[in-house]
């Protein structure tokens, strides 16, 4: 109940309201099925007038929905970039393989084509096994007594002598690098000729030239073949390149160090040399 100039009002009851609304939007619907001008003006009135209250009442529901989305991209990501990251390295692995492989290749064209030995038969063997340290130089060989290998044949590599073989098994050998502190090499100069002997230290890089007298005529740089005496490896293969000359005028010899050409640290297969005429040749089978 209400007041209005004196007179009691007295408020419509839910039904009339009800009656009301309903009769004023039949209303409107006649009139819009006429294409009443006025109407049309006052309905987009009223929807300009209610669209800022449209995008507010739909504000909750679309920052949601933006958040989920971007959540589930980032999840997306996440696993993409987990996924490409673990694909890296498998291929980072996959190529440093390939380019290890490549090198082998490289390596035992050049065993095979890059340094014929006259008068020698060469074969390919695998390392199985290294003893690298101050008092033992030695690779172990997959090639045996099976495969014709014999006590005191050549090693080689494509660059220069590796070692002898020193026992065999029937499948397996064991060669004594040049390096070994118990390994002796007969070598030459290639410059003019001079005759020593190269010894191991036990180290991969060194070599020690003993017993040169101040008067010989040694140089760094010097390259040292194999001289062939004693029958062991093949004469004038490389063996060692001069690296230090040092007088002691207190002493009757020359320190020399030398450092081996063959690659003895590097890759995986060497070459085992049979001489094609020999008694030896009898004993391989092979020629």
């Amino acid at each position: 109940m209400g007041t209005f100039l004196g007179w009691s009002i007295k408020r419509p009851s839910n039904l009339t309201k009800l009656i009301l609304f309903v009769c004023a939007s039949v209303a409107l619907m006649v009139a819009d099925s006429h294409n009443d001008q006025g109407t049309h003006m006052m309905r987009d009135a009223v929807l300009r007038a209610s669209y800022p209250l449209q995008e507010l009442a739909a504000l909750p529901f679309s920052a949601g929905h933006d958040a989920f989305k971007g959540l589930r991209t980032n999840a997306r990501l996440r696993r993409d970039n987990a996924r490409l990251e673990a694909l890296n390295r498998r291929l980072a692995v996959k190529a440093s393989q390939l380019g290890a492989l490549r090198a082998e290749l490289a390596h035992m064209a050049a065993l095979l084509h890059g340094s014929p030995v006259p008068g020698y038969r060469a074969s390919l063997a695998r390392i199985l096994d290294v003893s690298s340290g101050p008092f033992s130089q030695r690779l172990t060989l997959d090639e045996g007594a099976r495969d014709h290998v014999f006590v005191g044949q050549a090693v080689i590599d494509g660059h220069g002598v590796i070692g002898q073989v020193v026992s065999v098994s029937p499948d397996t050998s064991q060669v004594m690098l040049i390096t070994d502190p118990d390994s002796g090499i007969p070598v030459v100069s290639e410059r003019n000729g001079l005759r020593a002997i190269a010894f191991g230290m036990g180290s991969q890089d060194r070599l020690k030239i003993p017993y040169l007298t101040v008067t010989a005529d040694i140089r760094p740089g010097d390259i040292l073949a194999s001289s062939g005496l004693g029958g062991v490896y093949p004469p004038g293969y490389p063996v060692a390149r001069v690296t230090e000359v040092t007088s002691n005028p207190n002493l009757a010899f020359l320190k020399i160090r030398a450092v081996p050409l063959a690659r003895l640290g590097y890759h995986t297969h060497v070459l085992l040399l049979w001489p094609r005429k020999g008694p030896n040749n009898r004993k391989t089978g092979h020629g």
